[in-house]
């Protein structure tokens, strides 16, 4: 393998000028790298290395992978021009495409590397045209509207009709409502993180800062029983998770690193799941969407509400919100469910307010919790249309969301979520804390959950 350097301008693929434009109204196309660019001298090797915040991620979208190297192979290296600057007459085109390509994610944190792809120029153009090329024509035409977490930044929010309108979701504010300098938005993990610590809430999820600990062992055997099932739910099997076979080791995700006592459990709860699922029974016709996101709007604050059931289906003209918790010990009898998990508090507020289906009485919300015992896993139902459910569910949402969004200091506050922190690096309150307590139990309930939000 040749020695390769760095390259400093980016590597740019751009088509001539058009005289006319063509069908989507575009005269002009162009595509740029980021990243940290490497070439051999002799041009037969080319390396893209893509910064990550923290760890490297794993892997990237196919069409995401397809368009990069593309660009790597076929663009040449060119200075940005100034916004609003005529764009140039000419194409831009390499015409001697390198023998091979390579891409790879690193991680700023931690020094971590993942290998994206090492393709020759025959797959890059495979690629390109399978993956890539339908995911551009996807881009350049769409003209739909898909509310999501692009909507905190949209700068015509006020005047999109797709994206619902909650106002007083959670009835009216307690005191004085927040500063509007900024749109914020809020999710369930948002709620129980900030209730648990405002630093932490803070660190994490603004910031997006973690000293790179492993994930405890029940978040990550909960994460791979995550995966399995929105994979098997995406197409779902007649008769739903119900008719297959008892699981074993083939069912969970390659390299999904978990330790054989943890990766027994998580079979455990794939064959608990079985006898739960609530695609058993369900017509061809209804529709089913795993990990589907649910975008509400609460004007009067300015609020973007973001939730990620882990499975939203229809059931005879009936719309179900189904969550899937894993755990080591059963649920606490002493604390209602709306306490334990917001998401169900939201889920109820989101029905009321008809954003999911055409309101509460024609909708359902499940809570699915999974224990690895034969027998031990329940199936919790909640009616959103009960107003005694539906005021529980605004005192539960009313006493996060509020000191949150009032919040301006993000103070730490110790407790015994301190032990799996992945900020207590950096906090000094938090370290004192884990040093002076002795060791307690943590529920699993909590420590197995997996938020998407």
């Amino acid at each position: 393998m040749p020695p390769t350097v760095p390259v400093r301008l980016d590597w740019t693929a751009r088509t001539a000028l058009r005289e006319h434009p063509d069908g989507r109204g575009v005269r002009q196309y162009e595509h740029k790298t980021w990243g940290r660019q490497y070439a051999s001298t002799d041009g037969a090797v080319r390396d893209l290395w893509i910064p990550s915040f923290g760890r490297a991620k794993p892997d990237r979208p196919a069409a995401e992978k397809a368009a990069i190297a593309y660009v790597v192979a076929q663009g040449l290296p060119a200075r940005r021009r100034a916004r609003k600057a005529r764009p140039p007459e000419t194409s831009l085109v390499n015409p001697m495409p390198p023998e091979r390509v390579r891409v790879f994610d690193f991680g700023c944190a931690d020094g971590s590397v993942t290998p994206l792809l090492d393709w020759g120029p025959d797959t890059v153009r495979e690629r390109f045209g399978r993956d890539a090329a339908p995911a551009f024509v996807v881009a350049a035409t769409g003209t739909g509207l898909r509310p999501g977490t692009s909507c905190v930044d949209c700068k015509v929010i006020g005047h999109c009709a797709e994206l619902p309108r909650t106002p007083h979701l959670w009835g009216p504010f307690r005191g004085a409502a927040p500063s509007r300098a900024r749109r914020r938005s809020i999710s369930a993990w948002d709620l129980r993180v900030h209730g648990d610590c405002p630093a932490q809430y803070h660190l994490v999820r603004r910031l997006h800062l973690n000293d790179l600990t492993p994930e405890n062992p029940g978040a990550r055997r909960g994460r791979v029983v995550d995966a399995v099932l929105n994979a098997r739910h995406e197409g779902p099997l007649p008769g739903g998770c119900r008719k297959l076979r008892q699981a074993h080791e083939g069912m969970l995700p390659p390299g999904h690193a978990l330790e054989e006592p943890l990766a027994q459990g998580a079979l455990r709860m794939l064959d608990e799941h079985r006898a739960l699922c609530p695609l058993d029974g369900l017509a061809q016709d209804e529709k089913v969407l795993p990990q589907h996101r649910v975008t509400a709007y609460v004007p009067e604050l300015d609020v973007v509400v973001l939730a990620v059931p882990d499975l939203l289906h229809t059931r005879r003209g009936r719309w179900i919100w189904r969550e899937t918790k894993t755990a080591a010990a059963p649920l606490w009898e002493g604390r209602p469910l709306l306490r334990t998990f917001p998401q169900l508090a939201l889920a109820v507020l989101l029905f009321d307010k008809g954003v999911v289906g055409e309101g509460a009485r024609r909708g359902r919300v499940e809570l699915e919790h999974l224990r690895e015992g034969v027998g031990e896993s329940r199936l919790e139902a909640i009616d959103p249309s009960r107003p005694a459910t539906v005021a529980e569910a605004q005192e539960v949402i009313a006493d996060l969301a509020e000191p949150l969004l009032r919040d301006t200091s993000y103070e730490p506050r110790t407790g015994r979520h301190c032990r799996t922190c992945q900020v207590r690096t950096w906090c000094a309150p938090g370290t004192a804390y884990v040093s002076a307590s002795p060791p307690a139990f943590v529920s699993d309930a909590t420590r197995g959950s997996v938020e998407s939000a």
